[in-house]
């Protein structure tokens, strides 16, 4: 369809402007714009930076979409930058959707500035496009059509907005339990197609050598635990080495390419001596599934494990390495922490759990999952089933709420890459999906 500003104009002024079928180009255009303006919004979590909770990238961004929902007529309440939220309807039950708009660190080698948000062709690129300010976008304009459209709400739909999701802390959302209403039902947008009905168990391990006795002089690799590191720097007898790999999300770290392994590999096969080095490539090396550490776990519920070298730094005299581990459904975290502790003990190192959460796993053939497969296949004629994947989201945080979207099957998958980036024809899908769930779970029977 051609964009004709007089007719978008003329939309507007009628409130025709929101996919209506004469003018549904003119909402994917306004939907863009703002989001562009969000991607904008440099907003990785630094907790206490500026006296904030999540620093000023994550307040600024949670300032910017209240500001959006309250000029398209919600109710909206920021609980002093812990976190934030914006409603439409009315009634007892409450809708949730649960997104975030903090982002991971946008790393190196991007071909468009990550913090821009560029349309170029079909694309538009930039950091969080598709993790997870793109689909928090679609949500809300999926909400405003619903607003627009006149028919009582007889439920309330609240969206509510996290800023520390990608460091795994979820203070956030642990502030919203503990002060505001829990939501009867709902989703977030921050997973697959065509729904998610199990995640992973996930932890945070750190194996820390003295620096003297590591072979390092100095070391650093990697810009996040849950991304496979695209870059690594390190000195080792006065000499300077660097590699560079290719980013991609930690939970599948057989999609991107490690510095921190090329790093180890390099040094170990060119004969210098690094015992931390060594170690690496005796228990990690090129594995993506804890092979050499002899805790390869899987079950038919959810596949295998998962681990990831994300980060690698100095710090107290230390060398650190992150892994992030994605465990089995049917699996203990603790099984899998003592293989781990048994398995470095040898080289004189310090194994710590940092983190942890439990995994999730749901009926999928509940209420709430079959209205939400309903809408994704009512759009999209997709009669796929719903997952388990080792992605941790929001799902976790409270009850009955499903990881739903965004990420469409058999279509690229960028978050966490170097030049992210969602198709436009893509975004206009997810938003037309969500807008038909919320109708589904606001005008139906659920529970």
């Amino acid at each position: 369809m051609i964009f004709d500003p007089a007719s978008c104009r003329r939309a507007a002024r009628e409130n025709l402007c929101w996919r209506s079928p004469a003018y549904g180009w003119c909402g994917t255009r306004r939907m863009i714009e703002e989001l562009k303006k969000l991607v904008s919004i440099e907003s990785v979590a630094r907790p206490g930076e500026g006296g904030l909770p999540y620093g000023a990238g994550p307040a600024a961004a949670l300032e910017y979409v209240l500001q959006l929902c309250a000029s398209f007529g919600f109710r909206t309440k920021n609980a002093d930058g812990l976190y934030g939220y914006a409603e439409i309807g009315s009634g007892e039950e409450l809708i949730g959707i649960l997104c975030h708009l903090d982002v991971v660190p946008a790393g190196e080698g991007w071909d468009y500035p990550p913090f821009a948000g560029t349309l170029a062709g079909d694309r538009l690129y930039g950091r969080g496009v598709i993790d997870d300010k793109g689909p928090a976008i679609a949500s809300i304009f999926a909400m405003k059509e619903l607003l627009a459209s006149g028919q009582p709400l007889s439920k309330r739909i609240r969206i509510i907005f996290g800023q520390t999701e990608e460091n795994g802390e979820w203070t956030d959302m642990e502030s919203y339990k503990q002060q505001e209403e829990l939501p009867s039902y709902g989703f977030t947008p921050d997973g697959d197609f065509p729904a998610i009905y199990g995640e992973k168990g996930i932890m945070l391990v750190t194996v820390s050598m003295d620096k003297t006795a590591s072979g390092f002089s100095a070391i650093k690799g990697g810009s996040a635990p849950n991304m496979v590191p695209d870059s690594c720097a390190a000195s080792v007898d006065s000499q300077g080495f660097e590699t560079k790999g290719k980013s991609s999300h930690g939970s599948a770290p057989w999609t991107g390419d490690n510095a921190i392994t090329k790093m180890m590999e390099r040094l170990c096969n060119d004969g210098f001596d690094v015992p931390f080095g060594r170690m690496y490539m005796d228990k990690i090396g090129r594995r993506f599934h804890g092979e050499k550490m002899h805790c390869s776990f899987e079950d038919e519920e959810s596949g295998k494990l998962s681990m990831n070298a994300g980060m690698i730094k100095e710090q107290d005299d230390q060398v650190i390495l992150y892994l992030d581990i994605r465990y089995p459904v049917t699996y203990q975290w603790e099984e899998i922490m003592a293989v781990i502790e048994e398995e470095f003990s040898p080289y004189g190192v310090e194994t710590r759990l940092i983190h942890r959460q439990d995994p999730v796993y749901m009926d999928k053939d509940g209420p709430v999952m079959g209205r939400l497969l309903e809408a994704y296949r009512s759009v999209t004629g997709d009669l796929s089933e719903p997952l388990v994947i080792g992605g941790g989201t929001y799902a976790r945080s409270m009850d009955n709420i499903i990881a739903f979207g965004p990420n469409i099957p058999g279509h690229p998958n960028t978050e966490h890459e170097k030049n992210e980036y969602i198709l436009i024809d893509d975004l206009k899908t997810i938003e037309e999906v969500y807008k038909r769930a919320l109708e589904a779970l606001a005008y139906e029977q659920i529970l």
